[in-house]
């Protein structure tokens, strides 16, 4: 008997809207009626965990695995609303780890908020636009892929393409760390309010920083 083809899907999840979900769960029931074992982040991951850090690894180890075993990505990708800062880290995950990549739907085109440098990737993969992102996101990987450490700057607020970069790049930082869990990963310059009752990702680093010693 083949194996299942293991496949990740990048969609919002904290802000989703009712109607997104909707579809989210349409396309994820689709394709396990077609035999696919699908990881949807809003009915599969710990959401009730309280720093996110359970979360992370859950989705880390599960793309880790669809990457050892020649799985996907589809990505339903929100240009609208309150961006998706798990969104940019899965996109850096599945970057690192060499996933191969599929533009499922795009909400809110129309209508874009915030910095979109992570739709331009996507759209760069589709052969759409000239590859000035691909070559920035690669060329970041291979900074990580040879470092022995790698030190996240964040702001809390994402408004900007720097603060939507760093979303990215600590996702190449935790797919790279996947692969080698010599590599370390810490906390640095943390800029705004991170409430103590919220998960977030400056609170997943911490985690991560107290288990590497």
């Amino acid at each position: 008997m083949e194996k299942e083809e293991l496949i990740y899907l990048i969609s919002p999840v904290r802000e989703v809207t009712s109607e997104q979900a909707e579809i989210i769960s349409a396309h994820a029931g689709n394709l396990k009626g077609q035999g696919f074992r699908v990881f949807n982040p809003i009915e599969d991951a710990p959401q009730e965990d309280k720093t996110g850090f359970n979360i992370v690894m859950a989705e880390l180890n599960f793309m880790l695995q669809a990457a050892m075993e020649n799985g996907r990505v589809d990505i339903l990708w929100n240009a609208g609303g309150k961006p998706s800062e798990g969104s940019r880290v899965d996109l850096g995950i599945a970057f690192a780890l060499g996933l191969e990549f599929k533009l499922v739907a795009v909400f809110n085109e129309k209508e874009p908020t915030g910095p979109q440098i992570g739709l331009e990737i996507l759209r760069e993969l589709d052969g759409e636009k000239p590859l000035n992102a691909i070559w920035e996101i690669y060329s970041e990987l291979s900074k990580i892929k040879n470092s022995r450490e790698v030190v996240i700057e964040w702001d809390v607020e994402m408004i900007g393409d720097e603060q939507e970069w760093q979303r990215i790049r600590l996702g190449l930082a935790l797919g790279c760390m996947a692969i080698n869990p010599d590599l370390k990963i810490k906390m640095r310059n943390l800029v705004g309010v991170d409430p103590v009752e919220k998960k977030s990702y400056p609170k997943v680093i911490r985690e991560i920083e107290k288990l590497q010693g």
